[in-house]
Order: structure tokens, then C-alpha cells, then sequence
């Protein structure tokens, strides 16, 4: 099996503490909450992967995740990503409109 440090995305030995690559703490990225870990995979280097993290953002109604999609939606080459990531953005809009 493969890992990943889910900061940097690089290939990583299982259980170790520090990413090599970018020196992050991998026990404090585990605890991180549920959607800070779903922006976090707006980067990941496997193309479903962020698709899918835009969708669920959207989903959750991630209110913080607004700028990291619209940054998406900026500069991304993926129409599959950017896509997603404007439904997500109406999705959770459409929430605070409603609410209003």
C-alpha cells in the first residue's frame, strides 16, 4: 500500500511522524476536523479525488471552503474539478440565501 502526506501529496513511509518532503506533523493533520481534511484534498495529484472533495464540501454546505473553490474555479485546467466546484459554491450559497 502507498502513502501520502496529506499536506504535500508526496509518497511517504507508513507510520512516520514528519513528511521529509515538507516537514509536516502527519499526527496533527489527523487531527484536523473532516473538512479542513476535504480542502486539504482539493490538491490531491489524483484527478477523482478532488472532484469528489468539491462535491462533498457542496454537500456539507462548507461555508469555509468558499475561497479554496472559487481559487479553483480561478486556476484550474480540470472541467470536471471546476464544475464541481461551482455547484459546491451554489449549493452552499443557496443556503445562505435561503436562510436569509
Amino acid at each position: 500500500m502507498t502513502y501520502y502526506c496529506s499536506n504535500c501529496w508526496n509518497e511517504i513511509t507508513k507510520g512516520i511522524e514528519v513528511c521529509p518532503h515538507c516537514g509536516t506533523n502527519q499526527s496533527a493533520l489527523e487531527q484536523e476536523s473532516f473538512i479542513q481534511k476535504l480542502i486539504r484534498a482539493l490538491k490531491h495529484p489524483e484527478p477523482s479525488t478532488p472532484v469528489r472533495a468539491a462535491e462533498i464540501l457542496g454537500e456539507l454546505k462548507a461555508r469555509e471552503a468558499l475561497p479554496y473553490l472559487t481559487e479553483l474555479i480561478k486556476t484550474s485546467t480540470d472541467p470536471f474539478l471546476v464544475k464541481a466546484a461551482a455547484s459546491s459554491i451554489k449549493e452552499i450559497e443557496d443556503k445562505d440565501y435561503k436562510n436569509n
